[in-house]
């Protein structure tokens, strides 16, 4: 069934007048009486299609679904900023596995020279793409990319944990750090996961997150694309905490 999340406006107002009225009339090809899903609050309900007019969808709530498809921690991706449309994925497939907020960093050795002028834009087609994604998955929140910042300019004092995602760990074969970081984590922890760019990180940028209290783990024994990175940390945290002891 298709997902769409709307604003407190149009639930109050039970209709749909985003850009999805297009999806729905053209792209899905709904017709009245069709069935789909609507989120609005970290609540789904399952509604049924009234009306299609070229402004909006109207629709009438038949029940509200139970369930819960949230990580049961927070975990924010702190990206690296990638090369070409890297990120896009980056954003998609960590949405499909529970990420909480992505912020795009710009680090010391990424390639990608950030443009004030485009920055607005770039923010606002990545939420589009977590919105998407969002629907897709089912999930009960869309992830948030609030900004593009500078490595500096965060504040990662808000976390429980800092995990610092470390391909020099993997070439020394470390292998306990990840492990213990996942399995010491607790329901609702804020956690952040700092993955850099295609060149890795800087020697400079390692003293700075070390001094910040980030833990440098390997993602195992094989070193990963900078778009892979968040996947695997991902994963690993769903089984560990969702699937392990089910």
């Amino acid at each position: 069934m298709q997902k769409y999340f709307i604003s407190d406006e149009d639930f109050k107002a039970n209709k749909i007048t985003s850009d999805d009225v297009f999806h729905i009339s053209n792209v899905m090809r709904f017709r009245i009486g069709d069935s789909i899903l609507i989120g609005n609050n970290r609540k789904e309900y399952v509604a049924k299609i009234e009306e299609i007019t070229k402004n909006y969808v109207a629709y009438e709530i038949i029940e509200e679904r139970i369930g819960n498809t949230e990580l049961p921690v927070f975990i924010s991706i702190f990206q690296g900023y990638p090369k070409g449309d890297k990120l896009d994925d980056i954003i998609k497939h960590s949405t499909e596995l529970g990420v909480y907020e992505i912020i795009p960093t710009m680090m010391k050795r990424s390639v990608f020279k950030l443009d004030d002028k485009k920055k607005d834009s770039k923010i606002i087609r990545f939420n589009k793409i977590a919105k998407e994604a969002a629907e897709q998955s089912e999930r009960l929140i869309v992830p948030q990319i609030p900004d593009i910042l500078y490595l500096k300019e965060i504040d990662f004092s808000k976390f429980d944990k800092l995990i610092l995602c470390y391909e020099e760990s993997a070439r020394n074969n470390e292998l306990k750090a990840f492990k213990t970081m996942v399995k010491s984590l607790k329901k609702d922890d804020k956690v952040a996961v700092l993955i850099g760019p295609e060149g890795g990180i800087d020697p400079e940028e390692l003293e700075y997150l070390l001094a910040k209290g980030f833990i440098p783990c390997s993602l195992g024994k094989r070193i990963l694309r900078t778009e892979t990175a968040s996947h695997y940390v991902l994963s690993a945290i769903s089984y560990e905490m969702e699937l392990l002891n089910e």
